[in-house]
C-alpha cells in the first residue's frame, strides 16, 4: 500500500477569501490531481471542511498561553505540536509532509526527518519583509525580525524541497540564508479547472484598484499613490476616474477617497470580480510586501490590461513588456506606462480574450499541475 501525503493547511481557512487561501487551495488541487486517494489534509477545526476526495483532519485552536510558549520553541502555528504528535501516532502512514512557510516549518522539520519523512515547504513570501510591512499587533509592529529570520532559515535550509511563488522571493532566500540544492519556482495558479467567462457589460472610462482596504500593508501604498501618481493620472486621462474596492476600508482610506472626486470608493463589494471587470484598466500600486500580488490575477483573468508598480509585478515576469502589461517605479515611468496601456486599448490589437488566454497559459491549474509534476514525479 502506498504511503500517504499529509498537507498542513491550518495557516488559513480555505473557505474564506484572501491570498493565502487562494494559494493553498491551488496547491491542494494540484496534489489531488497528481496523487489521487493519497492525500490527507489538516484544516482548522472551526472551518468544518469536508471533501470526499481526501481525509480531513481537524486541528483545534491553541490557548493563548500555549501559543506563547510554543513560539519560544519555534512552534509558530496551531498545527506544530499537533502535526508531530499525529504522525508519531500513525507510524509508517506518511512519506511526505507539506507545510506552508519556512517560519512554520523551522521548529519541526527535524522531527519528520527522524521519522524518515520528506518535507516540502511552500514559501508564500519572505516572512521578515511581510511582517515589517504589515506592522500589526501580531508581528509586534515588525519587531520580531531576528526570531522570524532564525526559524524561517531553519525551515528553509532543512526542508527537502522549497517551493516559491516568485523568482524574486527565491533569490531573496538564497541571498539571505544561503543556497539550497532543491529550490523551485513553482508560482501561483488557479485552484479550479473551470475558466472564467468574460463579462462583456460596457466598461467605464476608469481604472480599478482592488485590495483588502483594512490592511496596514496596503494603506501606505494607496496614500503614496494618491500623492505621487494620482496627479499624473488626472492630467493624462482627465475624464477618467479610479474605482477603489475592497474589504473594510480604514478611516484613513475613507478620508483619502472623500477628499478626491477622482476616486470612487466601494467598500465591501459583494461581487468584487465582476464589479472590477467593468473598468478598462487594472491598477496595482502596491509598493510594499513580498510574495505575489494575487489581485493582479483578477485583472488578467478579466482580460484587463495591467499597470503595476515594479514591486507588485513580482511573479508576473512572463508578462513584462507585453502590450497589455506595464510597470512603473516613478512618475515618469507611470506616465509612460499609462500612455502605452491607453494606446493599446484604443488599437486594433486590443482584445480581452487575448489577455485572458495569455493569463491561462501560465496561471491555469493545468499549468500549475505540470510544473509540480515535473518536480515531484521525475
Amino acid at each position: 500500500m502506498s504511503k500517504r501525503i499529509l498537507i498542513d493547511s491550518t495557516n488559513v481557512n480555505i473557505t474564506q477569501p484572501g491570498g493565502g487561501s487562494f494559494c493553498t487551495q491551488a496547491y491542494i488541487e494540484a496534489f489531488l490531481t497528481l496523487f489521487p486517494d493519497r492525500v490527507d489534509i489538516l484544516h482548522p477545526e472551526e472551518a468544518h471542511i469536508r471533501d470526499k476526495r481526501y481525509t480531513t483532519i481537524d486541528v483545534p485552536a491553541r490557548p493563548v498561553t500555549q501559543a506563547a510558549i510554543g513560539a519560544i520553541k519555534g512552534y509558530f502555528h496551531r498545527a506544530a505540536s499537533f502535526l508531530v504528535d499525529y504522525i508519531q501516532n500513525h507510524p509508517e502512514k506518511y512519506d511526505t509532509v507539506v507545510i506552508s512557510t519556512g517560519l512554520f516549518a523551522g521548529g519541526i522539520v527535524h522531527r519528520f526527518h527522524q521519522m524518515h519523512i520528506r518535507v516540502i515547504v511552500l514559501h508564500h513570501n519572505f516572512e521578515p519583509e511581510y511582517r515589517l510591512d504589515s506592522r500589526s499587533i501580531l508581528t509586534l509592529k515588525g519587531k520580531t525580525d531576528k526570531i522570524v529570520r532564525y526559524w524561517e532559515k531553519k525551515g528553509y535550509l532543512q526542508a527537502d524541497m522549497n517551493f516559491f511563488l516568485t523568482f524574486q522571493d527565491m533569490t531573496r532566500f538564497e541571498q539571505e540564508y544561503g543556497k539550497h540544492p532543491h529550490n523551485y519556482m513553482t508560482g501561483v495558479f488557479e485552484p479550479t479547472y473551470d475558466r472564467s467567462k468574460l463579462s462583456f457589460s460596457p466598461q467605464t472610462d476608469s481604472a480599478v484598484i482592488t485590495c483588502a482596504l483594512c490592511d496596514i500593508q496596503n494603506e501606505g501604498p494607496l496614500l503614496r499613490f494618491a500623492e505621487k501618481y494620482l496627479p499624473v493620472f488626472r492630467k493624462e486621462l482627465p475624464t477618467w476616474h479610479i474605482e477603489l474596492m475592497g474589504r473594510k476600508p480604514t478611516s484613513i482610506i475613507t478620508s483619502m477617497a472623500a477628499d478626491d472626486e477622482v476616486i470612487h470608493l466601494t467598500p465591501d463589494p459583494i461581487d468584487i470580480r465582476n464589479l472590477a471587470a467593468q473598468s478598462k484598466i487594472y491598477l496595482c500600486p502596491m509598493d510594499a510586501g513580498g510574495g505575489l500580488k494575487l489581485r493582479i490575477m483578477d485583472g488578467l483573468r478579466a482580460g484587463q490590461p495591467v499597470l503595476a508598480h515594479t514591486r507588485a509585478a513580482r511573479g508576473y515576469d512572463q508578462f513584462i513588456d507585453m502590450p497589455f502589461f506595464r510597470t512603473y517605479n516613478d512618475e515618469d515611468s507611470f506616465r509612460e506606462g499609462l500612455r502605452a496601456i491607453n494606446r493599446y486599448i484604443h488599437s486594433i490589437d486590443y482584445s480581452r480574450e487575448a489577455v485572458q488566454n495569455q493569463y491561462y497559459c501560465y496561471f491555469s491549474l493545468e499549468s500549475g499541475v505540470k510544473r509540480l509534476e515535473a518536480i515531484l514525479c521525475k
